[in-house]
């Protein structure tokens, strides 16, 4: 046990679940942690494999969530870490190993053609995620969706910017933002894993494992693709984009989950990032202001111009771009 572990009871604790679910693993050593709770380590088996104890505390980051969607996903086919051990009461998993090699870092050092392929295999997969059981799972209904886009006007405009508003701009923001949430919730649900993006996708042989699928809902099809095509840490090529949306199109058209024409899922997919761009936003400059996380805000200016390549593409939210022009992020001006 190292000297952290006496000092951290979690770690300590952490350290007795692997002895009894994985004896003769050595030391852990910290693998990840992520914008939650949960904390991730790593332990070498003795002939050099290796496993991963989740360290999720019951009182802030329950495992029921996650237990329920891994199950879900796994029984899709899906690549999702499987569970060898677990304990609920403790707040602790021991999942397979899937390294440390994510989407975002890997295509950082590869080839266009690489690059390419990556993007359209990990698109490939979300048709099937949007089929997988999404029975009694959470509705992104129209409260749900509100209340994320208030992040953007809570911590983001008001708090990060500290950019005062008008009685009157602050009501058109609350029409606005209210009719997004209608159309939104208009749509109809598929499974929605939230944040299918570059940070949460491992290499894996030639595939691309998911994680952190726990807060998945019922939802718009286009929000995943959003998620990954539209991601706050890679700026795709256009032209990728808008080949892997229409890609995707052809699929879902094919699985039978929408009959919508090409231009209309384009409109959907542009009202649906809004959205999502509002509360990534919002997120980041809660993360920086509330948790000391203050590196996610060097993510704000791709966000924010991905919002705006939305807001191109939803005509009828013309009135949104004038009311929030002035706001773009402080390191994205001059």
């Amino acid at each position: 046990m190292t000297d952290t572990a006496v000092t951290d009871p979690r770690l300590k604790a952490a350290h007795a679940f692997l002895e009894r679910h994985a004896p003769g693993f050595g030391a852990l050593h910290s693998a990840s942690s992520d914008a939650s709770n949960r904390r991730y380590w790593r332990a070498q088996g003795p002939t050099g494999e290796s496993l991963v104890v989740m360290d999720s505390p019951p009182d802030k980051e329950p495992l029921a969530p996650f237990l329920d969607v891994q199950g879900r996903l796994e029984r899709a086919g899906l690549p999702v870490p499987h569970i060898h051990a677990r304990d609920l009461e403790g707040g602790f998993l021991l999942l397979d190993d899937l390294g440390n090699e994510t989407l975002f870092s890997w295509q950082a050092g590869v080839e266009v053609p690489e690059r390419a392929n990556a993007l359209a295999a990990c698109r490939a997969q979300l048709v099937t995620i949007a089929q997988a059981d999404r029975d009694g799972l959470p509705a992104f209904d129209a409260p749900r969706l509100i209340a994320e886009m208030q992040l953007f006007d809570d911590w983001y405009r008001a708090g990060h910017l500290d950019m005062p508003w008008s009685d009157g701009q602050a009501r058109r923001w609350e029409g606005l933002r209210d009719r997004i949430a209608s159309r939104l919730a208009a749509m109809p649900p598929v499974f929605v894993h939230r944040d299918y993006h570059s940070r949460n996708l491992m290499r894996r042989g030639k595939g691309w494992a998911i994680i952190d699928f726990q807060d998945a809902v019922t939802g718009p099809l286009a929000y995943d693709l959003v998620s990954l095509l539209r991601d706050s840490y890679i700026d795709w090529p256009a032209e990728w984009v808008e080949r892997e949306i229409e890609a995707f199109w052809q699929q879902a058209r094919a699985a039978g989950l929408t009959e919508a024409g090409l231009e209309a899922f384009i409109e959907d997919f542009a009202w649906v990032a809004v959205q999502r761009h509002l509360k990534v936003l919002g997120i980041f400059a809660r993360l920086s202001r509330r948790d000391g996380k203050h590196g996610y805000l060097d993510d704000l200016p791709l966000t924010w111009r991905h919002l705006q390549w939305a807001l191109d593409r939803a005509p009828e939210l013309a009135p949104l771009r004038e009311l929030i022009a002035g706001l773009e992020p402080e390191n994205a001006r001059g």
